[in-house]
C-alpha cells in the first residue's frame, strides 16, 4: 500500500466514506506503540479540543486494545511508562495559534498530521512545512477536496507537486469495510441531488457551494456542452464588461454576440484580472489592440496568446469609472482609459444598480451563454461558479453578496449582462379561442416578478 511507504509527505484525498482519517489515525497510534513517537495532529482551525480527532484516536487505541499502554489526559495522549509505547507523545493543535515563533515548539515532533487540510491557509502551510525538520519527519495530509485553488490541493495536485511525496485519491468504492448504511446514503445522494454528488462522494471539487448565485447555471451550461471550443469569431465585433479596483482586482470579460435563427449566443472568449494594477499597465498587456506601436502590439498579442485582433465595439465600465485617480496624476478613470487609446465612443459608463438586479441579469443572460474553454475564461467561470452569499454565522442567515475576491468576475460579467441588451426571444403568443355566446373568460393571472415590494 502506497502510504505504508516511508516518505516526507503522504496525502490521502476523496469524497465521504473512504476511511482516509480511519487509515492514519490508526497507523499513528501503532506507530506511538512500536516506537517512541511524537505526533501532532493539527487542524486549520481548533476552538476546542472537541474539535480534534481526540476522540477517533481514543476509539482506535480502544479498537485495537492497546489502552493498557496510553495514558489519555485531557489535551494529550501519552504513552505510559514500562509499555513499549512509553516517551510517545500526541498532542492537538490549530495552526491559527501559532507564528513564525512560537511554531518552534513544533520542531522535535516525527510527524505532522493535518486533518481536513482543504481549509489548511497557505500561511500555515508555509509555516509547518519548514518546522516539522527531525531527520525522517513526515508531514501527513488528510482531506475532502473543495476547491482546486485551495493551498493543499495546489501543493499536491498543481503542476509541481512536491518531490518525495504519495499521493493518493482515497474514495467509498477503495473502502473494503464501507458500511450498509452509507450505502444507502450514498444511493439515495446520486439518485436525488446529480450536483453535489461527485463533490461529496466521488472527491470532486465543488462545483455547487451553499448559497452560490451562479453555481447551477454554469453547471448547465457544461452538462449542455456550452464550455468547449468557442473561439474567436474573425470579424465580429468584441464588447467588454469591467469591474474596476484600485488596490483589489480589476477584472474584464470579453465577448461576441450571435444568433441562431431568433436565438441569441453570448460567447465568452476571454477574461482577465488584476491585483493593485492601473490602467497604464492592464490595457496595453490585455487590450493590445489599442497600442500604437506596432512592435509593442504584436509582443503583447503573443505573450497573451492572441492570434488575431479584436475588433472592439463597446466597453461597459461601472458607474464609478468617472471617479478619480486610477493610476497616476488623480485624473478620472474615463479620462486615463481614452487616454490611452480607447475612444469615447466605445467607453459605455454605467449607472449604480443594486447587486440584486446584476445578479438577475446575469442568471437570465448565462443559459445563452457559451464559453471558450482557456485558462484565463475557465479562471473566471470559477469566479461565477463560487459567487456566493454571505453567511451570517450567528443568525444562521445570509446577508448578501460576499466580498471574497470571486465577487469582481462576476460584477463584471454583471456589468455586461445588464446593459448590452441581449434577451431570450418573447414565447409565441398562444391562441385561445374566444368564449362561447354568452360565456365569459377571466383574464390569466399575471406571473410574480419576484422583485421586492419597497415600502
Amino acid at each position: 500500500m502506497p502510504l505504508l511507504t516511508p516518505a516526507r509527505y503522504k496525502a490521502a484525498y476523496g469524497g465521504r466514506g473512504g476511511a482516509k482519517s480511519h487509515f492514519f489515525a490508526e497507523q499513528i497510534v501503532l506507530r506511538c506503540f512500536s516506537r517512541k513517537t511524537r505526533v501532532a495532529c493539527i487542524r486549520e482551525v481548533q476552538a476546542s479540543i472537541k474539535d480534534s480527532v481526540r476522540q477517533l484516536l481514543i476509539d482506535k487505541i480502544e479498537k485495537l486494545g492497546l489502552g493498557w499502554a496510553f495514558d489519555v489526559l485531557e489535551t494529550e495522549i501519552r504513552g505510559r511508562r514500562g509499555t513499549p509505547s512509553a516517551g510517545s507523545l500526541i498532542v492537538f493543535k490549530g495552526m491559527q495559534s501559532y507564528n513564525a515563533h512560537n511554531i518552534k515548539s513544533l520542531e522535535d515532533f516525527d510527524i505532522a498530521w493535518v486533518e481536513e487540510a482543504q481549509t489548511l491557509s497557505e500561511i500555515s502551510l508555509r509555516l509547518l512545512r519548514p518546522t516539522i525538520r527531525k531527520e525522517g519527519s513526515e508531514l501527513w495530509f488528510s482531506w475532502n477536496p473543495r476547491h482546486e485553488t485551495d493551498a493543499v490541493d495546489k501543493f499536491f495536485r498543481g503542476e509541481n507537486p512536491p518531490e518525495n511525496s504519495v499521493v493518493v485519491p482515497v474514495n467509498w468504492y477503495d473502502n473494503p469495510w464501507f458500511p450498509p448504511i452509507l450505502v444507502q446514503e450514498k444511493d439515495a445522494d446520486y439518485t436525488s441531488d446529480a450536483e453535489i454528488v461527485e463533490h461529496v462522494w466521488g472527491g470532486g471539487y465543488e462545483r455547487i457551494t451553499a448559497g452560490a448565485y451562479f453555481a447551477k447555471q454554469v453547471a448547465a451550461a457544461e452538462r449542455e456542452g456550452r464550455v468547449g471550443y468557442y473561439p474567436h469569431i474573425i470579424d465580429s465585433e468584441v464588447y467588454t464588461g469591467w469591474d474596476l479596483g484600485v488596490d483589489d482586482y480589476t477584472a474584464i470579460w470579453f465577448f461576441q454576440i450571435r444568433h441562431i435563427g431568433s436565438m441569441p449566443r453570448v460567447r465568452i472568449i476571454d477574461y482577465y484580472e488584476s491585483d493593485g494594477l492601473g490602467a497604464d499597465e492592464i490595457l496595453p498587456s490585455i487590450m493590445p489592440e489599442y497600442t500604437e506601436d506596432l512592435q509593442d502590439r504584436v509582443s503583447a498579442m503573443i505573450e497573451i496568446g492572441r492570434e488575431t485582433r479584436f475588433k472592439y465595439q463597446r466597453h461597459f465600465f461601472p458607474h464609478d469609472i468617472g471617479v478619480r485617480e486610477w493610476g497616476n496624476g488623480a485624473k478620472q478613470r474615463v479620462q486615463t482609459v481614452n487616454e490611452l487609446g480607447v475612444p469615447l465612443s466605445h467607453i459605455h459608463r454605467g449607472v449604480a444598480v443594486n447587486p440584486e438586479d446584476r445578479i438577475n441579469a446575469t442568471r437570465q443572460l448565462l443559459p445563452m451563454c457559451e464559453f471558450h474553454q482557456t485558462k484565463r475564461v475557465m479562471l473566471g467561470l470559477t469566479r461565477l461558479r463560487r459567487y456566493s452569499r454571505k453567511m451570517n454565522e450567528h443568525l444562521g442567515v445570509y446577508m448578501g453578496p460576499a466580498k471574497d475576491g470571486n465577487d469582481h468576475g462576476a460584477d463584471a460579467f454583471g456589468e455586461f449582462a445588464i446593459n448590452c441588451g441581449v434577451h431570450p426571444p418573447a414565447p409565441e403568443p398562444v391562441n385561445v379561442p374566444a368564449p362561447p355566446p354568452g360565456k365569459f373568460r377571466a383574464p390569466p393571472v399575471q406571473e410574480p416578478t419576484g422583485k421586492r415590494i419597497r415600502l
